[in-house]
């Protein structure tokens, strides 16, 4: 049995060592002591490590908040991709779709609304990274919203073409000369260069550049009101009333196959391209005019060209500074 440990103090008056009685208060101050010091320092190493070592768990939250992160940055760019599409979706649904049926176009503010002003994101000021949580929450709702609006409004335009069948059937909708024809889109609608005076005119249609003889088809059904030549520069010429306030002019013929009064049918063949009247090359002017005002051709082929086409279209037009005519 190991003898208990006897600690002893010299004393200067009897010259002498006497034992040391351990009293219990001064034990309790040792303990208490050195209980202070034990929390003090592993404390101290307690804030040292969570500072700098990663518990396995923090380190597992740490890798999913990075990961979410990422997700999000992607989809806040898929979002934004999605938001270009719509928006070309939504341009063609104001200056082609509605303006043809004439109806009211969807205001601006109706489409996107107000996600600005409301409180339905502050829960997520709270969370990490919520500036891009925020962002890409917000960005999702303008586009569900984009799309109920477009949505809605594909209703109400099959609800209106049903109606209007037969006018339809009238308005012009298709290319006057076949593709196969076309040689180019020699310049399209707005300010062009005159090819002979060399100024700058406003050019109300546009020009398809194709051989003498190719087949000029009426783009819509409806009556022809003027068939023959036209001294104001249109050479040969014809003019077709659609009813509903359209018409349509195709001009420069080498070759009229109708006379006036005659009905015509969307893609009955009426002429043959020339280069009759004021114009510089074998081609087509053809116009569309909506209660005597010109209009865009480019928006009236919905029933020909395909969305690629059609872009492809656009793009020619843009870069076509000099008219034929």
């Amino acid at each position: 049995m190991a003898k208990k440990s006897i600690k002893y103090r010299f004393n200067e008056d009897t010259l002498s060592f006497e034992p040391i009685e351990s009293r219990a208060k001064d034990k309790l101050k040792t303990f208490t002591l050195h209980s202070i010091l034990g929390l003090v320092f592993g404390f101290i190493a307690f804030i040292i490590y969570s500072n700098f070592f990663d518990s396995p768990e923090a380190k597992r939250l740490k890798n999913q908040n990075m990961e979410l992160e990422a997700q999000y940055e992607i989809l806040l760019r898929q979002t934004q991709e999605i938001g270009s599409m719509l928006t070309d979706l939504e341009q063609r649904d104001e200056n082609m779709y509605r303006a043809i049926l004439q109806a009211e176009p969807i205001p601006s503010e109706l489409r996107r609304g107000n996600f600005e002003r409301t409180n339905r994101y502050a829960s997520l000021a709270q969370m990490n990274h919520n500036a891009l949580v925020m962002m890409t929450t917000r960005e999702v709702d303008r586009l569900s919203r984009r799309v109920y609006i477009q949505s809605k409004s594909y209703d109400e335009l099959v609800e209106l073409m049903r109606q209007n069948e037969e006018k339809l059937l009238c308005i012009p909708s298709i290319q006057p000369v076949l593709n196969e024809d076309l040689k180019r889109e020699a310049s399209g609608y707005g300010w062009r260069i005159d090819p002979i005076y060399g100024t700058r005119k406003f050019h109300k249609g546009m020009d398809f550049s194709a051989p003498v003889g190719s087949d000029v088809y009426a783009t819509g059904n409806g009556v022809v009101v003027y068939a023959g030549y036209e001294r104001g520069g249109y050479g040969n010429f014809i003019r077709i009333n659609h009813g509903f306030n359209y018409e349509t002019y195709y001009a420069h013929l080498s070759k009229i196959l109708v006379k006036r009064g005659q009905k015509v049918v969307r893609g009955e063949v009426i002429a043959k391209v020339g280069n009759t009247g004021k114009s510089v090359g074998p081609h087509l002017h053809y116009e569309v005019r909506l209660r005597g005002q010109p209009q865009n051709p480019v928006h009236y082929y919905f029933m020909d060209l395909s969305p690629e086409e059609y872009d492809d279209m656009l793009q020619i037009l843009a870069n076509t500074g000099k008219a034929m005519d």
